[in-house]
């Protein structure tokens, strides 16, 4: 044997050797940072973003939202077609569509499905999503078994029949209340869903430690083809510090993280620009107040007060690094009834110290500490610090209550009367749905399950019943601007910004499109990992 040919079987040698050393390939898994564990991942339950990040991959409903819009395209329903009163939308399933757990999806898990958003046994918080649907009302309450708006006419197809035109409907249908479950595991009455959740979406429930992680795999049943390259894995962890998380994402340890410490916003859209991703969400950060009972109910003044002696210019631009946008209304921008131009209710420590000697309590005098309730993270407990120094100010008293975020969710919940009359509570409202009524009607209508401050304005009330069923759609939007007016004149709640999203995201991450809804809107089954 020649010396060349000696050389030339000792490199293959050498080379197989190293190829056997290394093993497999790895997984393209994404690794993902999340703050706290979700609440649940019954879609039906969600009522929170951090719940929703596992959700919205789990769970394919009849239609979807287009990547980084908010416009609806078909998903498991392959088409539909509108009656021409716009009542009865007649929906076509796609052939061959499964479950996580390898059955078929049929009609029939449809009808099932939006019959469990209106139980109230499975807990469900989705009864407003569905208020148009044709006999909604009489099921919820039990007053009858039959749901007339949803009938399966054939195993592939869905009639849904609303009681007035809803220009909104296939917008509930492609948020988490759209989603399609299986009977024979959520009819479970020992809940086993609640801790292994079973859809037809991208990604499968792999595994879960409590308090550490959950990983998500690719589902390859699903009828949405993964393109080359693909993410086969999610694998969430649960890293409560922010500073922790960027240490871990410089070592190369995370792939993706969405809360930065205070302070370093600025330096690191400067050090990692092809990493940093900033975008509008349909999203409100205000503070609402406990109406069921007290002062706060009682004295629109004393809301009034609250309103003006906020500055919400600094949180915006000082503590928040002009991440968001002061907030001059209600409704954000790019949604249907947002008046731009409006005046924000203004920074005003002597209007806000006359309005408070008028309410009753010059200098505060007379009035009890104000409680204020928030989930505890960094930048939170400096808003907080904040909100206790701006009222300060005109001579109010705050007590700064934090908790971690599940118990704060409880506490939301919790029945008014064990709640302090004055409670002032951060609050978070993002768009389950990219419409008017669903921000409006969950967070001042009685019914609404983001209205935990119990605000009831039965005028206002009436006004969300009237636009929901308006037909015209220059009038709905005339009408939910006086909504927001009125809202606002009343104090209703205090506005503060409408947020906006940090990101970092690796490079190696291909095709990413931010979403107006949030994080929980994010593709990730339509993107590629290259490494």
């Amino acid at each position: 044997m020649s010396l060349k040919r000696v050389l030339v079987v000792l490199a293959l040698a050498l080379a197989a050797v190293s190829c056997s050393s290394e093993g497999p390939a790895p997984e393209k898994a994404l690794r993902y940072r999340v703050r706290e564990p979700a609440p649940t991942l019954d879609p039906f339950q969600a009522a929170d973003d951090n719940s929703l990040v596992y959700i919205y991959p789990i769970f394919d409903g009849l239609v979807e939202f287009v990547p980084g819009t908010v416009d609806v395209r078909p998903a498991v329903a392959e088409s539909w077609t509108l009656s021409d009163d716009h009542l009865t939308y007649t929906f076509k399933l796609r052939p061959g569509v499964r479950f996580h757990h390898g059955r078929e999806l049929t009609a029939d898990d449809v009808v099932y499905s939006v019959r469990r958003a209106l139980t109230k046994d499975a807990k469900s918080l989705k009864r407003t999503f569905f208020n148009a649907l044709k006999g909604a009302a009489e099921f919820w309450d039990g007053a009858t078994t039959e749901l007339a708006g949803v009938v399966a006419s054939d195993p592939r197809t869905v009639i849904m029949t609303l009681s007035y035109p809803y220009e909104a409907f296939l917008s509930v249908l492609a948020s988490e209340a759209g989603s399609i479950v299986p009977k024979e595991v959520y009819s479970d009455p020992a809940g086993g869903y609640l801790s292994h959740p079973v859809g037809c979406g991208p990604f499968m429930f792999e595994s879960a430690e409590p308090g550490v992680s959950v990983t998500l795999t690719r589902f390859a049943g699903h009828w949405k083809s993964a393109p080359r390259d693909g993410i086969q894995k999610i694998l969430f962890r649960v890293i409560e510090s922010p500073s922790t998380a960027l240490e871990e994402y410089r070592a190369g340890t995370l792939d993706f993280t969405q809360e930065f410490p205070p302070g370093q916003r600025t330096r690191l859209r400067q050090e990692m620009p092809d990493h940093f991703h900033n975008w509008r969400k349909l999203q409100l950060f205000y503070l609402e107040f406990n109406h069921a009972s007290g002062p706060f109910k009682e004295k629109r003044l004393l809301r009034q007060a609250i309103l003006h002696a906020v500055d919400k210019e600094f949180i915006v631009k000082t503590l928040q690094e002009d991440k968001d946008v002061v907030a001059t209304g209600i409704i954000p921008p790019a949604m249907l009834g947002h008046t731009p131009g409006q005046p924000s209710a203004r920074y005003d420590p002597d209007m806000a110290a006359d309005l408070l000697a008028r309410a009753g309590y010059p200098g505060g005098k007379g009035l009890p500490e104000i409680i204020y309730h928030t989930n505890d993270s960094m930048g939170l407990r400096l808003l907080a610090e904040r909100v206790q120094s701006d009222l300060a100010r005109i001579g109010l008293k705050v007590s700064i209550k934090m908790m971690d975020f599940g118990a704060f969710l409880a506490a939301l919940r919790t029945n008014p009367e064990k709640v302090p009359a004055l409670s002032l509570v951060r609050q978070a409202f993002y768009a389950d749905y990219p419409d008017p009524d669903n921000f409006l009607t969950e967070m001042l209508a009685p019914s609404g399950s983001g209205n935990t401050g119990h605000y009831d304005n039965p005028a206002l009330t009436s006004q969300l019943d009237a636009a929901r069923r308006e037909p015209d759609h220059l009038k709905r939007e005339a009408l939910y601007q006086g909504i927001e007016k009125l809202a606002l004149d009343d104090a209703a709640i205090v506005p503060i910004y409408w947020m906006g999203q940090d990101i970092l995201l690796r490079p190696e991450v291909g095709g990413f499109t931010g979403s107006p809804l949030g994080l929980f809107g994010i593709p990730w089954e339509e993107m590629s990992l290259n490494r």
